[in-house]
Protein backbone atom coordinates (compact mmCIF):
# COMPACT_ATOMS: atom_id res chain seq x y z
CA UNK A 1 0.00 0.00 0.00
CA UNK A 2 1.05 3.43 -0.90
CA UNK A 3 2.64 5.38 1.96
CA UNK A 4 0.36 8.47 1.19
CA UNK A 5 0.42 9.59 4.85
CA UNK A 6 3.99 10.13 5.44
CA UNK A 7 5.67 13.18 5.00
CA UNK A 8 8.00 13.12 1.99
CA UNK A 9 10.36 16.36 2.10
CA UNK A 10 11.64 17.45 -1.59
CA UNK A 11 15.60 18.59 -1.68
CA UNK A 12 15.62 20.61 -4.99
CA UNK A 13 13.26 22.42 -7.11
CA UNK A 14 14.12 22.05 -10.29
CA UNK A 15 12.71 19.92 -13.07
CA UNK A 16 13.04 16.84 -11.44
CA UNK A 17 12.51 17.81 -7.74
CA UNK A 18 9.68 19.86 -8.66
CA UNK A 19 8.18 17.08 -11.37
CA UNK A 20 7.97 14.69 -8.54
CA UNK A 21 6.65 17.06 -5.93
CA UNK A 22 3.71 17.26 -8.35
CA UNK A 23 3.02 14.24 -9.26
CA UNK A 24 3.14 13.03 -5.50
CA UNK A 25 0.84 15.49 -4.57
CA UNK A 26 -1.48 14.77 -7.09
CA UNK A 27 -1.67 11.32 -5.41
CA UNK A 28 -2.42 12.55 -1.93
CA UNK A 29 0.76 12.57 -0.63
CA UNK A 30 2.23 14.79 2.09
CA UNK A 31 5.36 16.59 0.23
CA UNK A 32 7.44 19.58 1.57
CA UNK A 33 9.79 21.11 -1.20
CA UNK A 34 13.19 23.04 -0.36
CA UNK A 35 15.89 25.13 -2.38
CA UNK A 36 18.86 26.99 -1.77
CA UNK A 37 17.28 29.80 -4.29
CA UNK A 38 13.53 30.81 -2.70
CA UNK A 39 13.05 31.74 -5.70
CA UNK A 40 13.05 28.25 -7.17
CA UNK A 41 11.32 26.88 -4.05
CA UNK A 42 8.54 29.70 -4.30
CA UNK A 43 7.98 28.52 -8.17
CA UNK A 44 7.82 24.80 -6.89
CA UNK A 45 5.28 25.67 -4.40
CA UNK A 46 3.18 27.66 -6.55
CA UNK A 47 2.55 24.77 -9.46
CA UNK A 48 1.76 21.98 -6.76
CA UNK A 49 4.88 20.48 -5.85
CA UNK A 50 4.89 20.95 -2.00
CA UNK A 51 4.45 23.04 0.59
CA UNK A 52 7.18 24.82 2.87
CA UNK A 53 8.65 22.94 5.73
CA UNK A 54 7.84 24.22 9.00
CA UNK A 55 7.38 21.53 11.66
CA UNK A 56 7.60 17.71 12.31
CA UNK A 57 10.32 15.73 10.66
CA UNK A 58 10.15 14.22 6.85
CA UNK A 59 9.72 10.04 6.64
CA UNK A 60 11.20 10.32 3.36
CA UNK A 61 14.00 12.50 2.13
CA UNK A 62 14.12 12.62 -1.77
CA UNK A 63 17.41 14.55 -3.08
CA UNK A 64 17.10 16.13 -6.62
CA UNK A 65 20.30 18.42 -6.71
CA UNK A 66 22.55 19.15 -9.05
CA UNK A 67 24.92 15.68 -9.52
CA UNK A 68 28.52 17.59 -8.03
CA UNK A 69 26.52 18.34 -4.95
CA UNK A 70 24.05 14.97 -4.43
CA UNK A 71 26.76 13.06 -2.68
CA UNK A 72 27.19 15.64 0.03
CA UNK A 73 23.56 16.68 0.09
CA UNK A 74 22.67 13.08 0.99
CA UNK A 75 25.05 12.73 3.32
CA UNK A 76 23.78 15.76 5.08
CA UNK A 77 20.02 14.71 4.93
CA UNK A 78 20.67 11.58 6.43
CA UNK A 79 22.56 13.19 9.78
CA UNK A 80 19.80 16.10 9.43
CA UNK A 81 17.04 13.43 9.68
CA UNK A 82 18.18 10.71 12.10
CA UNK A 83 14.49 8.72 11.39
CA UNK A 84 14.20 9.60 7.65
CA UNK A 85 15.09 7.07 4.58
CA UNK A 86 17.13 8.98 2.14
CA UNK A 87 16.93 8.69 -1.80
CA UNK A 88 18.54 10.77 -4.21
CA UNK A 89 17.46 11.09 -8.24
CA UNK A 90 21.41 11.41 -9.73
CA UNK A 91 21.99 10.08 -13.08
CA UNK A 92 25.65 8.70 -11.28
CA UNK A 93 24.90 6.27 -8.42
CA UNK A 94 28.32 4.89 -7.24
CA UNK A 95 30.20 7.70 -5.95
CA UNK A 96 27.30 8.40 -3.73
CA UNK A 97 26.54 5.29 -2.43
CA UNK A 98 30.67 5.06 -1.57
CA UNK A 99 30.11 8.95 0.24
CA UNK A 100 27.26 6.99 2.29
CA UNK A 101 29.04 3.81 3.19
CA UNK A 102 31.20 5.96 5.07
CA UNK A 103 28.66 7.38 7.44
CA UNK A 104 27.24 3.95 8.57
CA UNK A 105 23.46 5.33 7.86
CA UNK A 106 23.43 3.01 4.68
CA UNK A 107 20.95 1.52 5.87
CA UNK A 108 18.73 4.26 5.30
CA UNK A 109 19.86 5.12 2.02
CA UNK A 110 18.43 3.74 -1.19
CA UNK A 111 19.66 4.94 -4.43
CA UNK A 112 17.61 5.60 -7.40
CA UNK A 113 17.46 7.52 -10.50
CA UNK A 114 13.72 7.91 -12.49
CA UNK A 115 15.15 7.52 -16.62
CA UNK A 116 13.42 10.67 -17.67
CA UNK A 117 13.82 14.09 -18.60
CA UNK A 118 13.49 17.26 -21.09
CA UNK A 119 15.78 19.21 -23.12
CA UNK A 120 14.59 22.27 -20.61
CA UNK A 121 15.58 22.34 -16.85
CA UNK A 122 14.24 24.01 -13.78
CA UNK A 123 11.02 24.17 -12.51
CA UNK A 124 9.04 25.72 -15.39
CA UNK A 125 9.30 22.86 -16.75
CA UNK A 126 7.95 20.74 -14.53
CA UNK A 127 5.30 17.58 -15.14
CA UNK A 128 3.76 15.34 -12.60
CA UNK A 129 3.85 12.80 -15.27
CA UNK A 130 6.83 12.82 -16.29
CA UNK A 131 8.21 10.02 -15.28
CA UNK A 132 5.13 7.66 -16.60
CA UNK A 133 5.96 4.46 -17.81
CA UNK A 134 9.50 5.39 -17.80
CA UNK A 135 12.37 3.14 -16.12
CA UNK A 136 13.23 4.18 -12.22
CA UNK A 137 16.24 2.32 -10.71
CA UNK A 138 16.95 1.51 -7.44
CA UNK A 139 20.30 0.43 -6.37
CA UNK A 140 19.51 -0.48 -2.54
CA UNK A 141 23.33 -0.48 -1.55
CA UNK A 142 22.33 -2.28 1.72
CA UNK A 143 19.10 -0.41 2.38
CA UNK A 144 17.18 -1.94 4.69
CA UNK A 145 13.67 -3.74 3.37
CA UNK A 146 11.70 -1.15 4.74
CA UNK A 147 13.68 1.44 3.18
CA UNK A 148 13.80 -0.28 -0.32
CA UNK A 149 10.00 -0.54 -0.19
CA UNK A 150 9.08 3.30 0.91
CA UNK A 151 11.48 4.46 -2.38
CA UNK A 152 9.27 1.15 -4.01
CA UNK A 153 6.12 3.83 -3.22
CA UNK A 154 7.72 6.80 -4.82
CA UNK A 155 8.51 4.95 -8.08
CA UNK A 156 5.07 3.16 -7.81
CA UNK A 157 3.08 6.23 -7.62
CA UNK A 158 4.48 7.99 -10.26
CA UNK A 159 3.72 4.82 -12.34
CA UNK A 160 7.06 4.22 -13.22
CA UNK A 161 8.69 1.00 -14.41
CA UNK A 162 11.05 -0.02 -11.76
CA UNK A 163 14.60 -1.45 -12.02
CA UNK A 164 16.81 -3.05 -9.59
CA UNK A 165 20.68 -3.03 -10.46
CA UNK A 166 23.75 -2.60 -8.24
CA UNK A 167 24.88 0.96 -8.51
CA UNK A 168 28.21 0.03 -10.30
CA UNK A 169 26.32 -1.86 -13.21
CA UNK A 170 23.81 1.29 -13.44
CA UNK A 171 26.61 3.93 -13.97
CA UNK A 172 27.98 1.32 -16.61
CA UNK A 173 24.84 0.79 -18.18
CA UNK A 174 23.97 4.71 -18.46
CA UNK A 175 27.23 5.58 -20.42
CA UNK A 176 26.10 3.04 -22.93
CA UNK A 177 22.16 4.25 -23.00
CA UNK A 178 22.34 7.91 -21.79
CA UNK A 179 25.64 9.42 -21.40
CA UNK A 180 27.55 8.32 -24.23
CA UNK A 181 24.02 9.19 -26.60
CA UNK A 182 24.07 12.80 -25.66
CA UNK A 183 27.61 13.19 -26.10
CA UNK A 184 27.39 11.82 -29.75
CA UNK A 185 24.47 14.08 -30.68
CA UNK A 186 26.71 16.94 -29.58
CA UNK A 187 29.42 16.21 -31.55
CA UNK A 188 27.09 16.10 -34.71
CA UNK A 189 25.84 18.71 -34.19
CA UNK A 190 29.08 20.77 -32.95
CA UNK A 191 30.24 19.51 -36.39
CA UNK A 192 27.45 21.90 -38.37
CA UNK A 193 29.63 24.97 -37.04
CA UNK A 194 32.34 24.41 -40.30
CA UNK A 195 29.11 24.96 -43.17
CA UNK A 196 26.90 28.41 -43.44
CA UNK A 197 23.75 28.85 -42.89
CA UNK A 198 22.54 27.38 -46.48
CA UNK A 199 24.31 24.41 -46.01
CA UNK A 200 22.45 24.33 -42.72
CA UNK A 201 18.71 24.24 -44.58
CA UNK A 202 19.18 21.03 -46.16
CA UNK A 203 19.06 18.99 -43.05
CA UNK A 204 16.11 16.53 -43.22
CA UNK A 205 14.75 14.59 -40.35
CA UNK A 206 17.61 12.66 -39.94
CA UNK A 207 19.90 14.94 -38.02
CA UNK A 208 17.44 16.45 -36.32
CA UNK A 209 16.41 12.60 -34.98
CA UNK A 210 20.34 12.42 -34.22
CA UNK A 211 20.54 16.36 -32.84
CA UNK A 212 17.21 16.71 -30.73
CA UNK A 213 19.17 16.08 -27.14
CA UNK A 214 21.88 18.21 -28.06
CA UNK A 215 20.21 21.20 -27.18
CA UNK A 216 20.66 19.80 -23.24
CA UNK A 217 22.18 22.31 -20.82
CA UNK A 218 26.21 22.03 -20.19
CA UNK A 219 25.95 22.40 -16.79
CA UNK A 220 24.87 19.40 -15.19
CA UNK A 221 26.40 17.03 -17.99
CA UNK A 222 29.75 18.46 -17.14
CA UNK A 223 29.47 17.20 -13.29
CA UNK A 224 27.98 14.03 -14.82
CA UNK A 225 31.16 12.86 -16.72
CA UNK A 226 33.46 14.11 -14.01
CA UNK A 227 31.82 11.21 -11.96
CA UNK A 228 31.00 8.65 -14.39
CA UNK A 229 34.31 9.03 -16.05
CA UNK A 230 35.74 6.06 -16.19
CA UNK A 231 32.46 4.71 -17.91
CA UNK A 232 32.03 7.08 -20.31
CA UNK A 233 35.67 7.07 -21.81
CA UNK A 234 35.06 3.66 -22.15
CA UNK A 235 32.05 4.23 -24.17
CA UNK A 236 33.77 7.04 -25.93
CA UNK A 237 36.81 4.35 -26.98
CA UNK A 238 34.15 1.90 -28.16
CA UNK A 239 32.31 4.54 -30.69
CA UNK A 240 35.55 6.26 -31.85
CA UNK A 241 36.89 2.60 -32.25
CA UNK A 242 34.38 1.97 -34.28
CA UNK A 243 34.40 5.61 -36.81
CA UNK A 244 38.17 4.97 -36.83
CA UNK A 245 37.71 1.61 -38.20
CA UNK A 246 35.29 3.27 -41.19
CA UNK A 247 38.01 5.96 -41.73
CA UNK A 248 41.12 4.03 -42.25
CA UNK A 249 39.20 0.91 -44.07
CA UNK A 250 40.70 0.35 -47.90
CA UNK A 251 36.92 -0.49 -48.40
CA UNK A 252 35.14 2.58 -46.62
CA UNK A 253 31.62 1.41 -47.96
CA UNK A 254 32.16 -1.93 -46.83
CA UNK A 255 33.38 -0.96 -43.46
CA UNK A 256 30.49 1.51 -43.40
CA UNK A 257 28.25 -1.59 -44.18
CA UNK A 258 29.55 -3.84 -41.50
CA UNK A 259 28.65 -1.14 -38.89
CA UNK A 260 25.16 -0.32 -40.03
CA UNK A 261 24.48 -4.04 -39.91
CA UNK A 262 25.43 -4.23 -36.52
CA UNK A 263 23.76 -0.55 -35.27
CA UNK A 264 20.72 -2.59 -37.08
CA UNK A 265 21.08 -5.41 -34.59
CA UNK A 266 21.38 -3.77 -31.67
CA UNK A 267 18.87 -0.83 -32.62
CA UNK A 268 16.29 -3.11 -32.33
CA UNK A 269 16.87 -4.45 -29.02
CA UNK A 270 16.00 -0.97 -27.84
CA UNK A 271 12.62 -1.27 -25.81
CA UNK A 272 9.45 -0.21 -27.85
CA UNK A 273 6.17 0.59 -27.28
CA UNK A 274 5.28 0.18 -23.74
CA UNK A 275 8.54 -1.14 -22.88
CA UNK A 276 8.06 -3.93 -24.77
CA UNK A 277 10.13 -5.95 -27.77
CA UNK A 278 10.28 -3.46 -30.55
CA UNK A 279 8.25 -3.60 -33.28
CA UNK A 280 8.10 -3.15 -37.08
CA UNK A 281 5.73 -0.70 -38.20
CA UNK A 282 5.07 0.19 -41.48
CA UNK A 283 5.31 3.88 -42.32
CA UNK A 284 2.45 6.26 -43.97
CA UNK A 285 3.73 9.66 -45.01
CA UNK A 286 1.41 12.13 -45.67
CA UNK A 287 1.79 16.00 -47.21
CA UNK A 288 0.44 18.16 -44.56
CA UNK A 289 -0.33 22.00 -44.94
CA UNK A 290 1.32 23.81 -42.25
CA UNK A 291 -2.04 25.18 -41.06
CA UNK A 292 -3.14 25.39 -37.31
CA UNK A 293 -5.65 22.31 -37.25
CA UNK A 294 -3.95 19.94 -40.06
CA UNK A 295 -1.95 17.65 -37.69
CA UNK A 296 -5.24 17.42 -35.53
CA UNK A 297 -7.25 16.26 -38.22
CA UNK A 298 -5.04 14.23 -40.04
CA UNK A 299 -5.27 12.09 -36.61
CA UNK A 300 -8.50 12.51 -36.54
CA UNK A 301 -9.23 10.75 -40.12
CA UNK A 302 -6.49 7.93 -39.10
CA UNK A 303 -8.72 7.23 -36.16
CA UNK A 304 -12.58 7.18 -37.90
CA UNK A 305 -11.27 4.30 -40.31
CA UNK A 306 -9.72 2.27 -37.10
CA UNK A 307 -5.85 2.68 -37.37
CA UNK A 308 -4.01 3.36 -34.45
CA UNK A 309 -1.40 5.11 -34.92
CA UNK A 310 1.88 3.81 -33.06
CA UNK A 311 4.72 6.48 -33.77
CA UNK A 312 4.83 9.64 -35.64
CA UNK A 313 7.27 12.01 -37.01
CA UNK A 314 7.14 15.61 -38.29
CA UNK A 315 9.62 16.90 -40.84
CA UNK A 316 9.24 20.76 -41.63
CA UNK A 317 10.42 21.78 -45.14
CA UNK A 318 12.59 25.55 -44.12
CA UNK A 319 11.05 26.72 -47.56
CA UNK A 320 8.06 25.16 -47.99
CA UNK A 321 4.57 25.82 -46.54
CA UNK A 322 3.87 22.34 -45.68
CA UNK A 323 5.26 19.57 -43.74
CA UNK A 324 6.05 15.53 -44.23
CA UNK A 325 4.23 13.50 -41.74
CA UNK A 326 5.07 10.37 -40.92
CA UNK A 327 2.37 7.72 -39.35
CA UNK A 328 3.90 4.57 -38.36
CA UNK A 329 0.90 1.76 -37.87
CA UNK A 330 1.20 -1.96 -37.04
CA UNK A 331 2.04 -3.93 -40.60
CA UNK A 332 -0.92 -4.72 -43.07
CA UNK A 333 -2.64 -1.37 -42.11
CA UNK A 334 -0.47 0.66 -44.52
CA UNK A 335 -2.55 0.29 -47.60
CA UNK A 336 -5.79 0.67 -45.79
CA UNK A 337 -4.54 4.16 -44.32
CA UNK A 338 -3.72 5.40 -47.25
CA UNK A 339 -6.68 4.68 -49.21
CA UNK A 340 -8.49 5.84 -46.59
CA UNK A 341 -6.40 8.98 -46.59
CA UNK A 342 -6.17 9.52 -49.70
CA UNK A 343 -10.46 9.51 -50.09
CA UNK A 344 -9.98 12.23 -47.11
CA UNK A 345 -8.39 14.69 -49.95
CA UNK A 346 -4.70 13.90 -47.80
CA UNK A 347 -1.54 13.71 -50.58
CA UNK A 348 0.12 10.68 -49.87
CA UNK A 349 4.20 10.90 -50.50
CA UNK A 350 6.11 8.79 -52.23
CA UNK A 351 8.09 6.86 -50.80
Amino acid sequence: MANTDRHTHVIGAGLIGASIGIGLSSEGWTVTIEDRSEGAAALARSIGAGGTLEHGDPHLVIVAVPPAVTAQTVVEALERWPGAVVTDVASVKAPIADAVALTGHGHRYVGSHPMAGREVSGGLGAQGDLFRARPWVLCPNGASDAAIALVTDVASALQCDVVTMSAVDHDAAVARVSHGPQIAASAVAAALGAIGPDDVALAGQGLRDVTRIASSAPGMWSDIARLNRANIVATLNHIIGDLEDVREADDIGEALSDLMERGRVEVARIPGKHGGTARTWEPVTVVVPDKPGQLVRLLGDAANVGVNVEDISIEHSPRQPVGLTTLYVLPGKAASLMSALEAHGWEIAAS
